[in-house]
C-alpha cells in the first residue's frame, strides 16, 4: 500500500511541477506570450503581410487601369430627370423670392380662381373632408363658393377635386424644396446675381453629368469637382450653385460591382505568395511579451501557435522526484530514522500536491504572480506533523520546481525559500495552534527583507510601485500559509487519524472525556496509566524520542479496561477478586484480553489519532496472560490447554516508543512493590529482568530498540523508581510525660 501511494504521488507531483510542459496554452495576438519559441532549424515560411502588401497593390492598380466602360453602367435618363429637378427648383425659388404666388389656371370655369386658390390653400384635414362630403352646405359657409361648387356636375366636381389635388401637392412639393434650401440660402442669394447664378447653375449640372456622378460621391468631393471644373465662381456662388445641384442632380453612373471584384480577383490571383527564409535559432516569441504581428503569422504558418508537450522535460522532472523520494527512502531504511505508516505518506504527499496545485494555478495566470505562492504552508504542516529535515527536504524540491517555472529566476523564488526555511525554526517547538497565525507574521518579514536585498542586487532600475505590489504579494503569501496551515491542521488530523504537538497536549489534559470517564470508571487504571507513562516519559528523554506521544499514548493505552474494571486487580480497591469467584482460567483470560479490542473500539470511537491507538495492542504485543495460563495447566494440564487462548493478539511494537511502553508496563507494577531504597540492587535486577524476558519472547524485535537503548531505559526507570522511593529523615518519637 505504501509503495502504491508513493508511486501515485511521484506520478501526481510530476505532472503538477511539469504543468509547463505540458500545458501549453494558445499564443493570441495582441497579448504576451504563455510560452518563448525558437526554431530549432532553418524553414521557409510565407511572408503574409508583404504577399498581402502586395496583393494590395495589384488591386488598386487594376482598379486605375480598368476602363470606365468596364466598371461602369451609364443611366441616360438621369440628364432630363436633373434637368426638370433644377428647373422646378429655381421655379419655386423665384415664386418664393417675388412673395407673389403665380396663379394656377382655372380648372374649371364655373369656379373663381378666387374659390380655386382658397381651396388649394386648406390644410389637409379640410380639404379632404369637402373632397368626401356629400352636403357641401355644412363644409363651406360662403355662399358664393357654395354655389359655384354646386353648379357642377358630379363628373365636373371629380375632374375639379382631382386637378386640384395635383396643385395642392405641386405646391407642397415647392414648400418643401424653401425649407431644405433653407433661410440662409436666400440670403446669400440676396447678395448675387440671381439669373445669372441659375444659368450657371444648369451649366454646371451639365457639365457634372457629361463628366459623370457615380452613386455613392460625397458631397464635398462633388462641390471639389465643381470648384476644380469652374475656377472663376466666387466662394459664396460656389456655395449657392452647390446647393442647387446637390438638390436636383441625380447620379448617372452605376458601378458594376461584380465586374469589379472580378477585376481586383485576377489582378490579385496573378500575384506570386511572397516567401522569407528563417534561420534556425530565431527567436519567434517570448514568454511574457507580446507577440509581433509579423512573428504571429509566421507561427500560425509553421502551426506553431499550439506548441506541444516538453516530453522530454517531463521525465527529467520524473526522474529528479523519483530519484530523490528513493534517496529518502533508503536514507530512512539504512539509518532507522523514522517508519511511517499510510496515513503519513499520505499526508506527505497530499501537502506538496495542494500547495503545487495552488502554485500552478498562479502560475498560469501569470509567473510574476508567484509571490503569492503559500509555499512557507509546506514548511509550517510538515514540521508540524513529520520532522523538520522532512520538511527542509521537500521545501527545497518545491522551490527548484518554482524556480524552473519561471526560467530559472533564482531571485523570484529565494523570497520563499528563505521564509519556508525560516517558518520550519519558528514552529519546530510550537505548542499551541496560534503559534503558526504569529509565525505567519514573522515569515512575512523576513520574505519582504529577502525580496528587498535581491532587488537592489540583482535589478538595476525598477518601478517602486511595481515593488510595493510585489512586496505586499509576499506578505500575503506568509501570512496566508499561517492561517491556511491552522485551518487545515483539524482535517488532517482527524481524516488521516495523525498527530501533532498541539493534538497530544489536548488529548493530555486530564478534562478530556475518555480520561474523565477512566478515571470515574477504573480509578485505579487511570492511576496505573498516569505511573506508566511518567516512567516512559523519561525513558523516552534519554533516547531523544517524542516523549510527549509515549506520555499520551500510555495515558489511553489501558482504556479497554473499563468494559470490566472489577476485573483488573488494580480496580478492586479491597473487595473480593470476582477472578476467584469465577473459578475458570480461560473465562479469565477472556476478560483480561478483551481489554485490547475494546480499547481499540472505544479509541476509534473517540476518533483518536492512529499512532496513539497504536500503544493500545502493541504495549501487550504477543504476550501471555501468564498467571491465568498457569492456572489452568495446573487444573487442566498442560495438554489440555491452549496457550492461543491466553495470548494477546498483537501486533508487536513497531516502533522504541511502543517498546518503550510495553517494558514500562510490565514494570510499574514489578518497582511499586519494592518500597524500600535499600533494595535498589533488587530494582535494578527486576527492570532487568522484565526486559530481558521481553527481548527473549521476541517481542522486541520490530522494535528498533538496540542493547544500548534498553541500558538507557532500564537507567532512567531506576532513576524514577529511586525519586519516588528516596530515604526519608526520621523524626523522634515523642518522649511521654512523666507525670
Amino acid at each position: 500500500m505504501v509503495a502504491l501511494v508513493t508511486a501515485a504521488g511521484i506520478v501526481t507531483i510530476t505532472a503538477l511541477v511539469s504543468i509547463r510542459s505540458w500545458y501549453k496554452p494558445t499564443i493570441k495576438q495582441g497579448l504576451p506570450s504563455p510560452v518563448t519559441v525558437v526554431l530549432n532549424q532553418d524553414v521557409e515560411v510565407l511572408d503574409k503581410l508583404a504577399t498581402e502588401e502586395a496583393r494590395s497593390k495589384a488591386k488598386t492598380t487594376a482598379l486605375k487601369k480598368s476602363a470606365k466602360h468596364e466598371i461602369l453602367t451609364v443611366d441616360y435618363e438621369a440628364f432630363n430627370h436633373s434637368l426638370k429637378k433644377l428647373k422646378f427648383i429655381i421655379h419655386a425659388v423665384r415664386e418664393h423670392r417675388s412673395a407673389e404666388e403665380i396663379m394656377p389656371d382655372p380648372l374649371n370655369p364655373k369656379v373663381s380662381l378666387k374659390t380655386q386658390q382658397a381651396l388649394i390653400k386648406l390644410d389637409d384635414e379640410k380639404f379632404n373632408q369637402i373632397l368626401l362630403s356629400t352636403d357641401l352646405a355644412e363644409l363651406v359657409e360662403d355662399r358664393e363658393r357654395l354655389a359655384e361648387l354646386n353648379s357642377m356636375t358630379e363628373i365636373e366636381r371629380k375632374i375639379f377635386f382631382e386637378g386640384l389635388n395635383g396643385q395642392r401637392e405641386l405646391r407642397q412639393r415647392k414648400q418643401e424644396v424653401i425649407n431644405s434650401l433653407g433661410k440662409s440660402f436666400f440670403d446669400n442669394l440676396a447678395k448675387v446675381n440671381a439669373e445669372s447664378l441659375f444659368a450657371n447653375a444648369f451649366t454646371v449640372q451639365k457639365k457634372l453629368l457629361d463628366l459623370g456622378l457615380v452613386r455613392g460621391m460625397p458631397r464635398n468631393k462633388i462641390r471639389s469637382n465643381i470648384k476644380i471644373l469652374f475656377p472663376g465662381l466666387l466662394n459664396g456662388e460656389l456655395e449657392l450653385i452647390h446647393k442647387l445641384v446637390i438638390n436636383s442632380t441625380d447620379p448617372n453612373l452605376e458601378i458594376d460591382w461584380t465586374k469589379l471584384r472580378q477585376l481586383e480577383q485576377e489582378a490579385m490571383d496573378q500575384v506570386e505568395p511572397v516567401t522569407v527564409e528563417l534561420k534556425q535559432g530565431a527567436l519567434l516569441a517570448s514568454k511574457g511579451k507580446v507577440v509581433s504581428k509579423q512573428n504571429y503569422f509566421y507561427l500560425k504558418e509553421l502551426e506553431m501557435l499550439n506548441p506541444q508537450t516538453d516530453w522530454k522535460e517531463i521525465y527529467e522532472n520524473f526522474t529528479i522526484i523519483t530519484a530523490l523520494i528513493l534517496f529518502i527512502t533508503l536514507f530512512n531504511i539504512i539509518t532507522k530514522f523514522r517508519q511511517y505508516s499510510v496515513q503519513q505518506i499520505v499526508m506527505m504527499f497530499t501537502v506538496p500536491i495542494t500547495t503545487f496545485m495552488v502554485i500552478d494555478a498562479i502560475s498560469i495566470w501569470g509567473v510574476d504572480k508567484l509571490a503569492l505562492a503559500p509555499l512557507a504552508a509546506v514548511s509550517i504542516l510538515l514540521t508540524v506533523f513529520y520532522a523538520p529535515t522532512m520538511a527542509a527536504i521537500v521545501v527545497l524540491l518545491m522551490a527548484f520546481f518554482m524556480a524552473k517555472a519561471v526560467d530559472m529566476n533564482f531571485w523570484q523564488v529565494l523570497p520563499h525559500l528563505v521564509g519556508s526555511i525560516y517558518a520550519i525554526f519558528l514552529v519546530r517547538k510550537a505548542h499551541q495552534r496560534e503559534d503558526l497565525t504569529n509565525a505567519g507574521t514573522k515569515i512575512a518579514i523576513a520574505q519582504v527583507l529577502v525580496f528587498l536585498l535581491t532587488l537592489t542586487l540583482a535589478v538595476e532600475d525598477f518601478d517602486v510601485a511595481v515593488v510595493m505590489v510585489v512586496a505586499a504579494c509576499y506578505v500575503v503569501s506568509a501570512i496566508g500559509s499561517g492561517f491556511i496551515s491552522l485551518a487545515a491542521l483539524p482535517y488532517l488530523e482527524a481524516g488521516l487519524k495523525l498527530y501533532t504537538p498541539f493534538k497530544l497536549a489536548e488529548l493530555s489534559n486530564p478534562n478530556q472525556p475518555l480520561l474523565k470517564k477512566l478515571k470515574e470508571e477504573a480509578p485505579g487504571t487511570y492511576e496505573h496509566s498516569l505511573n506508566v507513562s511518567r516512567l516512559s516519559e523519561e525513558a523516552g528523554n534519554a533516547l531523544g524520542l517524542n516523549t510527549e506521544l509515549i506520555r499520551v499514548g500510555l495515558l489511553y493505552h489501558d482504556i479497554g479496561k473499563m468494559h470490566a474494571p472489577d476485573y483488573f486487580i488494580e480496580n478492586t480497591l479491597g473487595k473480593p477478586n470476582p477472578h476467584t469467584t469465577l473459578d475458570d482460567p480461560k473465562k479469565s483470560a477472556e476478560i483480561i484480553l478483551a481489554h485490547v479490542p475494546e480499547g481499540i473500539r472505544l479509541a476509534k470511537k473517540y476518533n483518536l489519532p492512529q499512532a496513539i491507538i497504536d500503544f493500545i495492542p502493541m504495549h501487550q504485543g504477543t504476550t501471555i496472560t501468564t498467571y491465568f495460563y498457569q492456572q489452568a495447566v495446573e487444573k487442566l494440564g498442560k495438554r489440555s490447554v491452549r496457550s492461543a487462548d491466553f495470548r494477546y493478539p498483537g501486533p508487536r511494537p513497531n516502533t522504541k516508543e511502543t517498546g518503550i511502553a510495553m517494558i514500562a508496563d510490565s514494570s510499574e507494577a514489578a518497582l511499586r512493590s519494592i518500597k524500600d531504597i535499600a533494595n535498589e540492587s533488587e530494582a535494578r535486577k527486576m527492570i532487568r529482568k522484565i526486559i530481558n524476558a521481553r527481548m527473549e519472547e521476541g517481542e522486541l524485535d520490530d522494535s528498533g530498540l538496540t542493547r544500548s537503548d534498553l541500558d538507557k531505559v532500564s537507567a532512567a526507570f531506576f532513576n524514577i523508581w529511586k525519586s519516588q522511593n528516596h530515604e526519608r529523615v526520621k523524626y523522634p518519637e515523642k518522649e511521654k510525660d512523666p507525670a
